[in-house]
């Protein structure tokens, strides 16, 4: 298996793209969340986009959908032929569906009409308008949501954002065990120390985990709202040492990080729990 780190970065970092990993296995490529600038970094790591998908999204931030119709119109204009499984939590396909059907309904029949045009000329293309619409989207939770040719990708939910004071608001939040080749990869998706992703990242060989705060920014009175986000939203360094450790992963690379996160910093934060391999993600890092 091969990781290829897209995007790194939280929003509105000007030197990371956002979230997004592609997982190659064999000849499939697996894409793990289409954060803003996806579709681009796939281009730069020189994947051919007719051939990507299956889709996993691991929850509904926008850095984490971002691209997600750039994914699915741009595959279809590169010439895929089959159709694009989208799996992701509660609400996934209310968000394609209006994708499809009314944010980018009028760019979709342009593409309709105008291969339409082009074929009535005589003319042939690579393009296959008619399959931008060609998407299967499965709504997911806990465990085995898709198997292919020697690999199945697991389900989990995880602790990233707690509204006990707003029962209406079904907002779940997704990461995914890859289990291939015996080996073991883990996209965290965006999540503090909780059972969900320690049950999918025990003894991972890769652990892919996001880390936003460095411990530090817990001191600083600027920040003292990160004190509750570190308790439910997003993790600190030393979080994510705390969640390699209690799974036994063997390797882990950090990635959506926030400025104040340095490799120096990180490393030592991180060694308080865990001893093994750390690597600090950035934008078209490839782990094999």
């Amino acid at each position: 298996m091969k990781v290829t780190l897209l995007g790194t970065g939280p929003p509105a970092n000007p030197n990371r793209f956002q979230s997004s990993a592609l997982v190659e296995i064999g000849s499939d490529l697996l894409l793990f969340d289409a954060g803003g600038g996806a579709v681009h970094q796939l281009l730069q790591a020189g994947v051919d986009l007719s051939r990507v998908g299956p889709v996993f999204i691991t929850h509904h931030h926008f850095d984490h959908i971002n691209d997600l119709f750039a994914v699915i119109i741009t595959s279809a204009m590169r010439g895929r032929e089959r159709t694009l499984p989208i799996y992701g939590p509660p609400g996934t396909a209310q968000i394609v569906d209006a994708l499809l059907n009314q944010v980018y309904a009028r760019d979709i029949r342009f593409r309709l009409e105008e291969d339409r045009n082009v074929r009535h000329h005589g003319h042939s293309w690579r393009q296959r308008p008619e399959s931008i619409r060609d998407v299967a989207v499965h709504e997911v939770g806990t465990g085995v949501v898709a198997t292919g040719d020697g690999w199945r990708v697991i389900a989990d939910i995880v602790m990233h954002g707690d509204f006990p004071n707003a029962p209406d608001f079904d907002w779940r939040c997704l990461g995914y065990r890859i289990e291939a080749l015996q080996e073991v990869i883990t996209i965290s998706g965006d999540t503090v120390p909780c059972p969900g992703v320690i049950r999918l990242a025990r003894e991972a060989d890769l652990l892919v985990q996001c880390c936003t705060w460095s411990a530090s920014d817990l001191a600083n009175p600027a920040l003292s709202y990160t004190t509750y986000l570190t308790e439910s939203v997003l993790p600190t360094t030393i979080q994510a040492g705390q969640i390699a450790a209690e799974a036994g992963v063997k390797r882990m690379v950090l990635t959506h990080m926030g400025p104040s996160i340095t490799e120096e910093g990180a490393l030592a934060e991180v060694r308080q729990h865990f001893q093994g391999e750390v690597l600090l993600g950035s934008d078209l890092l490839v782990i094999e």
